[in-house]
């Protein structure tokens, strides 16, 4: 019997939620909101001591640390599920929490399903091998990022037919706008070119490489250059641990560009949409790693949404981010020579710069949209259900 995706409530268990920050934190944020909009939804999710907006379909553990986090889903999702029999669906916020969706899911006769996002299914550690991605095979459904993060996937054993490649979506209304020039004497950038980039400083992004070997040239050939760096160390990853925040103070300072950089931390959700509007070009410069991928690159959809291309490297699932030569420039990763180049042509012509960017920005509404994006999550869960006994 088909049962009607629009009846159906959702659990959504996941670590990586508001107030803490990221792009996945971003992306979960926006799927559950939106996805409320049609259908009964409700998060289990970390401590938090920081105050929010939350209301009642919420739901945190008391104390911090994993361990209370893992208990707390368990108890209190067992609990909720059984309460509440109209919630069908639990899904998984990464692959970290599969096992507790499995659980879950099976204990009480739900549909399992997990968005995977790349480095989630491939972090070097035998034991969270075993206790989380290994789990994924047992999954009703798999929704990955990108068609590489797909292979990921199958690579972990995951069948090739619960696997849906659905990419994030993006808030076009939030990011759209045509008031650069104005936005930049907002922000104190009058008369600047300015280079964007903008995530956690895990070292996979290869900020500090791009500041050494790249960004000199840009200087050199456009003196009028601003690198605007928006983010900081990711002091809540369980993964990442460098400071590359006091790296690249070290960098600036040594190389004398203070006047071409500026390290603007986290920013709100408001004062984000003003950088990228501010902005002219986004660089994501990331590096190929053995230990950690980049799984899609969202900020470039935010930037396409505020009509401005990107230049980036060819790595994990960028590609599937950008359209070569449509949307944006794709570089080989650790050709340094040629990101330069790439970046300063831009930069110095505003025709071609603008063409990219209004393109991304097409793009962006037509294939990204979260209204788009909602549809494909919808259809899957559809197919789910549709499977589900009577």
């Amino acid at each position: 019997m088909r049962r009607s995706i629009g009846s159906v409530g959702i659990l959504v268990i996941t670590w990586n939620f508001p107030p803490r920050r990221g792009g996945i934190e971003n992306l979960l944020s926006g799927l559950c909101s939106h996805l409320r909009k049609n259908h009964p939804l409700f998060v289990i999710t970390p401590f938090a001591s920081v105050a929010s907006k939350e209301q009642d379909w919420v739901f945190r553990p008391r104390w911090p640390g994993l361990l209370v986090f893992f208990l707390y889903a368990v108890c209190h999702g067992f609990s909720f599920l059984w309460r509440n029999p109209g919630v069908r669906v639990v899904f998984g916020g990464s692959a970290m929490v599969s096992p507790l969706v499995v659980l879950l899911a099976g204990l009480l006769r739900r549909k399992a399903v997990v968005l995977v996002h790349g480095l989630d299914l491939i972090y070097p550690n035998t034991f969270y091998e075993i206790l989380c991605v290994r789990w994924l095979r047992h999954c009703d459904g798999v929704i990955a990022n990108s068609a590489y993060t797909a292979s990921l996937a199958q690579r972990k054993g995951v069948e090739k037919d619960s696997i849906h490649v659905i990419p994030p979506g993006v808030d076009m209304e939030s990011f759209a706008s045509l008031r650069t020039e104005e936005t930049k004497k907002e922000m104190g950038l009058e008369g600047r070119k300015v280079l964007l980039f903008v995530g956690r400083l895990a070292r996979r992004k290869g900020v500090k490489e791009f500041l050494e070997r790249s960004f000199p040239k840009v200087v050199a050939e456009v003196p009028e250059v601003c690198f605007a760096i928006v983010g900081e160390n990711p002091t809540e990853s369980m993964i990442h641990r460098d400071d590359v925040m006091h790296e690249l103070r070290g960098i600036v300072r040594e190389m004398r560009l203070e006047n071409h950089v500026r390290l603007l931390g986290w920013l709100d959700s408001n004062d984000l949409a003003k950088i990228h509007r501010a902005s002219d070009l986004l660089v994501l410069p990331v590096l190929s790693m053995k230990d950690d991928v980049e799984g899609f690159g969202i900020v470039i959809l935010e930037a396409a949404a505020a009509g401005k291309p990107a230049v980036a490297t060819r790595v994990g699932g960028i590609p599937h981010a950008i359209e070569d030569g449509k949307t944006g420039v794709l570089v080989e990763p650790g050709d340094y020579q040629l990101l330069s180049r790439a970046i300063i042509n831009l930069l110095q012509n505003d025709q071609a710069r603008l063409a990219l960017g209004q393109h991304a920005q097409k793009r962006a509404r037509e294939e990204f949209s979260w209204e788009f994006i909602i549809r494909k999550h919808e259809s899957v869960l559809d197919s789910l259900m549709a499977t589900e006994a009577p």
